[in-house]
């Protein structure tokens, strides 16, 4: 309304209003001024400008590095007849590249070596203190601790081209994908079949290195419940894993966390066999084999 109200009024005064005359003398060219120095706020303004720009190339650069972002090749984007076609058919992350047999053998020995010995174990000498309430009887106290081998984590971040990495406090996750690696079957199976999972098993010997004690650490409840005539058989619950794999058909996670885990197992024991006892043997016994181990010894 405003503008058609401006419109008409000037429409009708225009008629009315005086002419400017015109100048029979040509009209002298003003000069361009010499540009002022750019302020400090038009500086910071630049400066911001140009750090968004790089930070959101560098954005673009690591989220195609890992996978998370495609980038498109001119020769993969074609038209045809009006229709844009981007064909990524020859991407088929199921099958092996050749290109990444380097990073997977590499990867594949880091991965068996920590899968194979991941722990590094602290024990001391047990305690023997006697039951005040029944003299025939010792109260025995194992101290453990348990953590990760401390060149795991830097096997990890030097030796492998990682496609992302996770720090959480105590937690790392290493993230791979199959642009860098190709991912072994057996390697595929034995992660998601849980076969890497280990709990540790002590046994305290005699001389002969026969078992008279076995502590077994786990959380399995069927485990808990096994008895023997044989030796003294105790199972605890303490020992958490430190270490997790994860495989998809895209990526494969590794999460490691550096901890400590100590541990004290409390139990008695006659005085007879306690004073027999003389080594300790601790050894980490993959899940699935874990009752066909103590099926020997109990």
């Amino acid at each position: 309304i405003n503008r058609s109200l401006r419109e008409s009024i000037n429409t009708m005064m225009t008629p009315y209003l005086p002419k400017p005359a015109k100048n029979p003398y040509p009209t002298l060219t003003e000069g361009k001024r010499m540009r002022e120095p750019p302020s400090y706020a038009e500086k910071a303004i630049n400066m911001s400008s140009a750090i968004d720009l790089a930070i959101d190339e560098l954005e673009k650069e690591l989220d195609i590095s890992i996978g998370a972002r495609g980038e498109v090749s001119d020769k993969d984007l074609k038209e045809d007849n009006g229709e844009w076609v981007l064909d990524f058919s020859k991407d088929n992350y199921e099958d092996n590249r050749s290109e990444n047999d380097l990073n997977t053998t590499m990867m594949i020995d880091v991965l068996n070596n920590l899968m194979e010995s991941p722990y590094q174990v602290k024990l001391d000498r047990p305690q023997f203190n006697y039951d005040s309430n029944n003299k025939k009887e010792f109260q025995v106290v194992l101290n453990v601790d348990y953590k990760l081998k401390g060149n795991v984590i830097k096997d990890m971040l030097k030796s492998l081209p990682y496609s992302g990495l996770k720090q959480d406090g105590s937690l790392t996750v290493f993230y791979f994908n199959k642009d860098k690696y190709n991912f072994p079957a057996d390697i595929s199976k034995k992660i998601q079949l849980g076969e890497y999972r280990t709990i540790p098993v002590i046994q305290l010997q005699d001389s002969n290195q026969r078992p008279l004690v076995v502590i077994v650490d786990t959380a399995d409840k069927a485990l808990h419940d096994l008895t023997s005539n044989k030796i003294i058989y105790k199972p605890f619950h303490f020992f958490s894993p430190l270490m997790n794999f994860t495989v998809g058909g895209w990526s494969m996670q590794v999460a490691l966390e550096t901890v400590d885990i100590p541990v004290e197992y409390i139990f008695n024991m006659d005085v007879t066999t306690a004073n027999s006892i003389s080594r300790i043997s601790l050894k980490f016994i993959p899940e699935n084999e874990l009752n066909t181990y103590l099926g020997k010894l109990l």
